[in-house]
């Protein structure tokens, strides 16, 4: 542990440095309180870093979530952040690593910390894929699960608008691919597409799955909708902007929900005139400032209810 400092008088932030895998190391920033009630864990999504969900000057949800007693675990998943090794030219990092070595070592570095007690799950984005298939894989986690909120996640872009075409289909899918071949890396920064660049094995595998293929493993063909029928899901908590028009449009959201089967699901649509101060998008739900006083209340409010 290394990096500590004070936010406030009760929250101290902290660097944990987790190995998921040989040579995999990756770093976890800790929101604790002095007395927290319970454990959450916030799972970052595509071309982005654990900084979605918390600024350099103390704000965003987990700081505020640490700030009403939660110990709070933020990871850069590998090839990304401060995690090491950093993503270079050719390395490959698929979705089969995140949800079999990552997922499972983040989840075990909770059960060290809270033995045998439930914690809470908050992702974002294509962080919900990561963090449901995980669940799916490794089934023997889930009754530890006492719920997920999920920000904008989707699995299947249904969507087939123009601004899908040109900024998913031409420039996600046909631009950044063939920069990705020239490059060794998806330069997702560059192009303006997100905080962090990927690999190219992930940007495939997100392709094969947005764009409508079964949710079944690309490399040992695993059948994830198979497998969750066997299930029963957590409740859920599920957020879509009003203004997010493709990477979380709320029909993709509610399909989203819908595929993980019956379970105890709530969407929300974040819109102005419905307790909110304006209509949000795919990133601003949870980095706008007005997000701590619209929605984010909603979110502690449905935690407590689902709390043990």
């Amino acid at each position: 542990m290394a990096g500590d400092r004070r936010l406030m008088v009760d929250i101290l932030s902290s660097a944990l440095q987790l190995e998921a895998a040989p040579g995999i190391v990756l770093h976890v920033q800790r929101f604790r309180p002095t007395t927290p009630c319970a454990p959450i864990l916030l799972v970052h999504g595509l071309v982005e870093d654990g900084r979605i969900f918390y600024s350099q000057s103390g704000k965003g949800l987990a700081p505020w979530l640490a700030q009403l007693g939660y110990d709070v675990f933020v990871p850069d998943l590998r090839g990304r952040g401060q995690s090491t090794p950093s993503l270079q030219p050719g390395m490959q990092i698929t979705q089969q690593q995140l949800i079999t070595e990552d997922m499972p070592a983040l989840f075990d570095l909770i059960e060290r910390e809270y033995p045998g007690k439930p914690f809470f799950a908050a992702t974002h984005s294509w962080g919900g894929v990561w963090l449901a298939s995980a669940l799916i894989r490794q089934p023997h986690y889930l009754p530890r699960i006492a719920g997920m909120v999920h920000f904008g996640c989707k699995r299947v872009i249904y969507q087939r608008s123009l601004r899908k075409r040109i900024m998913i289909d031409l420039l996600w899918g046909k631009v950044a691919g063939l920069l990705g071949r020239i490059k060794g890396f998806i330069p997702a920064r560059s192009l303006g597409a997100g905080s962090a660049d990927e690999s190219c094995a992930l940007h495939r595998d997100n392709l094969a799955w947005m764009n409508g293929g079964e949710w079944r493993d690309l490399e040992d063909g695993f059948d994830y909708a198979l497998a969750l029928d066997a299930l029963h899901w957590p409740p859920g908590l599920y957020l879509a902007g009003k203004h997010d028009l493709y990477l979380g449009h709320v029909d993709d959201v509610k399909a989203f929900a819908r595929e993980l089967g019956n379970h105890d699901a709530q969407i929300v649509l974040l819109e102005k005139g419905t307790g909110c101060s304006r209509d949000y998008g795919h990133n601003d739900m949870l980095t706008h400032a007005n997000a701590r006083d619209d929605h984010f209340p909603l979110v502690r409010s449905w935690l407590l209810q689902h709390s043990n």
